[in-house]
């Protein structure tokens, strides 16, 4: 087991050592970039574990890494890797309307935010393929309300157009 975790930690420096800023803080700081990824990671757990700003964490969790992600596959040549975070953002998007919806009942539930912290690193990372798994789960109903929800944007985007137009209007008349 021992042997096991020490090929992990070694398969860890080195993607580490691919991340010019983790290279920088071990040689300014002296320590293993993967013990102080390693304690950064655990520090975060233990606070959204204890509910100390677990929706700030959880939030930070699911955006900052994903959009760097998206700007790399936007920026790669590579189609795979933009299919892989656009399907990440629709679950993402999904999984947040529902939250807000249901808000007032999943903060009754214990350990919540670390629920949805293992939830979201299921999205992520590419071993489990989990944005692609709730994809699957998500696309029919999408299929088949899309001519519905496309005619409500259209009807919305009318609407604010109007209403923009109209204050645009009466801003222009009051002065």
């Amino acid at each position: 087991m021992a042997d096991k975790f020490q090929m992990y930690l070694k398969q860890f420096d080195i993607e580490l050592s691919k991340v010019p800023i983790a290279v920088e803080v071990e040689r300014r700081t002296g320590l293993p970039k993967t013990y102080i990824v390693g304690g950064l990671a655990t520090f975060g757990g233990l606070l959204i574990f204890l509910n100390v700003w677990g929706q700030l964490l959880t939030n930070l969790l699911g955006f900052l890494y994903p959009a760097y992600a998206s700007f790399k596959a936007v920026e790669s040549v590579s189609k795979a890797d933009d299919t892989q975070w656009l399907t990440y953002w629709v679950v993402f998007g999904f999984m947040n309307v529902l939250e807000f919806f249901s808000d007032f009942l999943l903060h009754w539930i214990p350990f919540y935010y670390m629920f949805k912290a293992g939830l979201i690193m299921y999205l992520i990372l590419p071993q489990f393929t989990g944005a692609q798994v709730l994809y699957g789960r998500i696309r029919p109903y999408l299929l088949s309300e899309e001519r519905v929800i496309d005619d409500n944007f259209a009807k919305l985007r009318t609407s604010a157009t109007a209403g923009a137009t109209a204050f645009a209007a009466d801003a222009l008349k009051k002065d």
